[in-house]
C-alpha cells in the first residue's frame, strides 16, 4: 500500500502521519500537496463527525467541570476546523481557552501557547496540568512551568514521553481525575 513512509529522527519507530497521507493520497492520484492536505482533513472531520466525541469523554469533562477545574485545549488543529469541531460536538462549553498555531508566533514544543491559556485562566502555571498524547506537549508544558501527564495512545510511546518530560502516564483518560484529584 504506502511504499513511501517518512520516518522521523527522533524514534526509529515513529511514523510522521502527514508522509502516510501525503502516500495513500498520491496512491489515488492526487498529486498537489494542498489537494493532499485538504482532502485528507475532509475525510477525516467525515470521520469524526460519524463517531463523535464518545460517552466516556463527554462523562469525563463533565466530572471534571463539576469538581472546579478549568480546561483548554492546545493544538495544532487550526481555529476554523477546532471551532467547528467542538460546536458538532456540543464541547465548546467545556474549555475557557482554546489555542490554536494562528494566536502565538511559536507553537509546540514552545511554552508559548501553554502561557497564553494559563494567562486566560489567570493562573499560576504551577497550578496547571498540561495532558498530551505528544514529547511536544510534555516539553512545552515542562518549559511553561507547569506538571505533565502523558497519554501513550497515540503514535508515542509510554518511553518517548517519559523521556519527553511526562511528570506521570496514564493509559486511558478514565485515569485523570484520580490523578488531578490527589
Amino acid at each position: 500500500m504506502a511504499r513511501n513512509l517518512i520516518r522521523t529522527g527522533e524514534a526509529p519507530e515513529t511514523i510522521k502521519i502527514s508522509g502516510i497521507a501525503v502516500s495513500l493520497a498520491r496512491e489515488q492520484g492526487l498529486e498537489r500537496d494542498e489537494e493532499v492536505r485538504s482532502r485528507f482533513f475532509e475525510n477525516l472531520d467525515a470521520r469524526m463527525d460519524q463517531t463523535g466525541p464518545g460517552d466516556d469523554l463527554v462523562g469525563l469533562l463533565e466530572q471534571l467541570n463539576r469538581k472546579g477545574f478549568i480546561m483548554g485545549i492546545v493544538t495544532f488543529v487550526r481555529k476554523p476546523r477546532l471551532t467547528r469541531r467542538l460546536d458538532k460536538w456540543r464541547l465548546g462549553d467545556y474549555f475557557r481557552s482554546a489555542i490554536t498555531p494562528e494566536q502565538v508566533a511559536e507553537f509546540k514544543p514552545s511554552p508559548q501557547p501553554y502561557l497564553k491559556a494559563i494567562a486566560d485562566f489567570h493562573l499560576a502555571p504551577k497550578e496547571c496540568v498540561v495532558v498530551g498524547d505528544e514529547p511536544v506537549d510534555m516539553l512545552g508544558g515542562k518549559r511553561a512551568g507547569t506538571r505533565t501527564i502523558g497519554l501513550p495512545q497515540g503514535f508515542y510511546s509510554r518511553e518517548e514521553l517519559v523521556e519527553a518530560g511526562a511528570d506521570s502516564i496514564i493509559t486511558s483518560l478514565n485515569a485523570l481525575p484520580s490523578i488531578l484529584l490527589n
